[in-house]
């Protein structure tokens, strides 16, 4: 598809396409403008003026950063951007006027214009386009898309120079960037009736005094606070360092070539013009397949290394090659990657940031350091100056080399600060991920089913006395001595069990070899009353009692009183309760419940068994294992759990086929007290039991309130939330997991289709897909048949 074609289309977002035709008109004066300010000022003054005037306007434009980053903290940058477009636009029509009384004063004008002003008015175009874009996902195409249309801007600029130049005077130039700039103002006021993310205090009523300025903290104090931001200005600063180098040395060569203003203007057309034309290329090729085939951190990586890269690989042609064509080439690939690569994965360094605080920096960054790095380089270039004449451009270009050798370094560092900033930036929108949240159905449950007719519990009159027992040396029957006379009124579920008479024997004495006897017999009792009491009077169940209740887990009657009672002694009974976990024999219906108990351990033991069960072939004990993990390592968090391990296990759980992840279920509700660590009321419609267990697996190894956010930010409506979490998981996950989550995890937002079903069919592909709910189908269809 042509680049135009695929800018105009924006992906049916009018912004995205009005802020790509502002790029173009933006690059194309920006373009237009440099070639003109080379051209009047090399045929106004010596070349040796040129490196005063980078330090003259390096200066001026920190005086003047330090107003507009102030302004822009303090106001949405789309209302200031049109006026400061306006404001130029008149400037240039005025500099323009004093070009035809005095051509040297017009020259520094229109130099400290473009080198001052014209850095403000990128800068604040950016920012506008950042602040809209501030999805880091979507980021990545919205910017390329834009950045795109300013290389086409760049590309007819360059020929509309060179076009004036043939046939008209340099200074006619002037008018059309006015023109320009008015085209730009106009966009973006369109632009600024939409929606941002933070509307700041409108200007006409802050000056009117009906609302007051929002409290911001200064861009200058935010600077000295964040690293990462400041690893940002180094990095502007260096590269602009070195590039004011090789610029020198380009300028240099090309005023000793030509001589008239319309031959320089017309050779720096054609220069800014090939350079466009070259980074369109590279931008269409390869660039946004790279920065979309990388996760995003080590996209910016590669992409804000490639200009100093080149810059170093130059450096080195350039030294022994000295000359006009060579200097060309190599300041021209410096712009090209600078303008296309580096573009890119500089503005999406800026997508994690605050809007507040990008705000008041990115101006200091973008004008601020920019100009520091020309001044630098101006007063390098000065000094050297002094030097004999053919030594000059040879230490230049050693020195660029050095410097973005330093660059590459930062870039380097700024991959893990920029996945860094993307945890921040999620724990600062956490308490947007319930507000973005929407009520939707997905498939129905298995909760949201009436399966009375089919139940899928546990009966005792399915399960054999003797097969739970098997093993356990024989009792007989022996009374409870003095044992109350109980009813189905007074013991049963949610009915408080009167304190048994002092006759009774009472956990708080020893149990002798009679009484564990009759304590046995009473848990073998097959009465659930009589079991119910049984574990009630037992306070600390006694280890040796331990083999009698695990078997009643499968009894649904009982299953909350005998899990309570083995919680009391799950330490001392860790292997036992581990025996029957790992067991692959063992019934699906006591495996489920053991990881609860497991969940009060804090023993290494502990963890290690739960680990192993995690690759149980049924998914509700590895669901069950992974929730005790998690609530073990969140009361333990000393207890290490190893991060490879668990990323293997992960990768596993999400190498499923789409139906089998969306059909896993779970046969109980929560219990009380055992919320879910990220689902809730609205969630638990909108996800999947599959999403959620390896959510919980990777808050093991991985900041749990930072995978919390992003698990909820993955089923809010927010989109910048939601980007940011895609973001984040993609920088922190390994390759092989976030290959086979994306399906799930690009679809998590959307729910599940869904259509009635009778009871029968439900049973039958769950039993058919689901090897995690192993019961036993000839007992679920006569138990079917029955209750019909």
């Amino acid at each position: 598809m042509p680049p135009v074609r695929d800018i105009a289309r924006g992906n049916g977002d009018r912004y995205v396409f009005v802020t790509a035709l502002c790029a173009v008109l933006l690059i194309a004066q920006q373009v237009a403008g440099k070639a003109t300010r080379d051209a009047l000022f090399l045929t106004s003054f010596d070349i040796s003026a040129l490196p005063v005037m980078l330090v003259v306007a390096a200066f001026l434009s920190i005086g003047a950063v330090i107003l507009t980053s102030r302004a822009m903290a303090l106001f949405s940058p789309a209302k200031l951007a049109p006026i400061f477009f306006g404001a130029s636009a008149a400037l240039l029509l005025g500099e323009w006027a004093v070009s035809y009384v005095n051509t040297r004063i017009a020259a520094v004008l229109i130099y400290i214009h473009i080198a001052v002003i014209g850095s403000i008015l990128i800068s604040a175009f950016w920012l506008v386009a950042n602040d809209r874009f501030d999805d880091p996902r979507k980021g990545k195409r919205q910017m390329s898309r834009v950045t795109r249309a300013a290389t086409i801007g760049g590309l007819a600029g360059g020929l509309l120079a060179e076009r004036f130049g043939s046939y008209f005077a340099v200074e006619m130039m002037i008018p059309v960037l006015a023109a320009f700039q008015v085209g730009c103002a106009i966009l973006l006021f369109r632009l600024s009736a939409g929606k941002g993310s933070e509307r700041p205090p409108s200007i006409r009523k802050v000056l009117s005094g009906k609302e007051k300025p929002a409290k911001t903290e200064s861009g200058f104090r935010l600077l000295s606070r964040n690293s990462y931001i400041r690893n940002l200005g180094r990095l502007i600063l260096l590269g602009n360092f070195a590039a004011a180098l090789l610029d020198f040395i380009f300028k240099s060569e090309a005023a000793r070539a030509f001589q008239s203003g319309e031959e320089l203007m017309r050779f720096f057309a054609v220069f800014y013009t090939l350079v466009s034309f070259v980074t369109l290329i590279v931008q269409t090729g390869f660039g946004s397949r790279l920065l979309g085939s990388l996760e995003s951190a080590k996209a910016v990586s590669v992409a804000v290394s490639s200009r100093p890269t080149i810059v170093v690989i130059g450096g080195v042609i350039l030294i022994p090659f000295l000359g006009l064509p060579v200097a060309a080439i190599v300041r021209g690939m410096e712009a090209v990657f600078h303008g296309s690569l580096f573009r890119q994965g500089y503005e999406l360094l800026y997508m994690p940031i605050l809007p507040s605080k990008k705000r008041a920096t990115k101006p200091i960054v973008d004008v601020g350091f920019d100009r520091m790095g020309d001044a630098l380089g101006g007063g390098v270039v000065r000094l050297l100056l002094l030097l004999p004449a053919a030594i000059v451009s040879p230490i230049l270009a050693v020195i660029a080399v050095l410097a973005s050798l330093l660059t590459l370094l930062l870039a380097r560092s700024l991959q893990a600060g920029f996945v860094v900033a993307l945890e921040k930036s999620l724990l600062s929108q956490q308490g947007k991920v319930s507000d973005g949240m929407k009520q939707s159905s997905v498939m129905q449950t298995m909760t949201d089913f009436d399966l009375s007719g089919a139940s899928l519990t546990m009966s005792m009159d399915g399960i054999s006395l003797d097969s739970m027992t098997a093993g356990f040396p024989a009792v007989s029957e022996v009374p409870l001595e003095g044992a109350p006379k109980t009813n189905a009124e007074e013991i049963g579920e949610g009915v408080t069990l009167r304190d048994p008479p002092a006759t009774s024997f009472s956990s708080k004495r020893p149990l002798t070899s009679d009484r564990l006897v009759a304590k046995a017999t009473e848990l073998r009792s097959g009465d659930p009353l009589r079991i119910k009491l049984a574990l009630k009077e037992e306070k600390e169940l006694s280890p040796m009692l331990v083999p009698f209740v695990i078997p009643l887990l499968a009894w649904d009657v009982v299953t909350r009183q005998a899990g309570r009672s083995l919680r009391t002694v799950a330490d001392q009974a860790t292997g036992q309760l581990l025996d029957h976990l790992l067991d692959p024999g063992e019934e699906f219906a006591i495996k489920r419940q053991i990881p609860r108990i497991l969940s009060s351990c804090t023993s290494d033991r502990a963890v290690e068994g739960l680990l192993r069960a995690l690759s149980d072939k049924r998914f509700e004990v590895r669901y069950q294992a992974g929730r005790a993990l998690a609530r073990i390592h969140e009361t333990t968090p000393e207890i290490v759990i190893d991060r490879q391990r668990v990323f293997a296990i992960v990768a596993k759980e999400a190498k499923v086929d789409k139906r089998v992840w969306e059909s896993h279920r779970l046969l109980d509700q929560p219990q009380e007290g055992e919320d879910s660590l990220f689902v809730d009321e609205v969630l638990r419609k909108r996800t999947t039991r599959s999403m959620e267990h390896v959510f919980t697996m990777l808050s093991l190894v991985l900041p749990r309130d930072l995978v919390k956010i992003a698990f909820r930010g993955l089923h809010t409506d927010d989109a910048k939330l939601h980007g940011t979490a895609l973001e984040w998981l993609e920088n922190v996950l390994p390759i092989e997991i976030r290959d086979n989550l994306r399906p799930f995890i690009e679809e998590s937002a959307k729910p599940p289709p869904h259509a009635d079903r009778s009871r029968e069919e439900v049973l039958k592909d769950l039993l058919q897909m689901n090897q995690s709910i192993e019961l036993n189908l000839e007992e679920l269809r006569k138990k079917f048949g029955e209750e019909s």
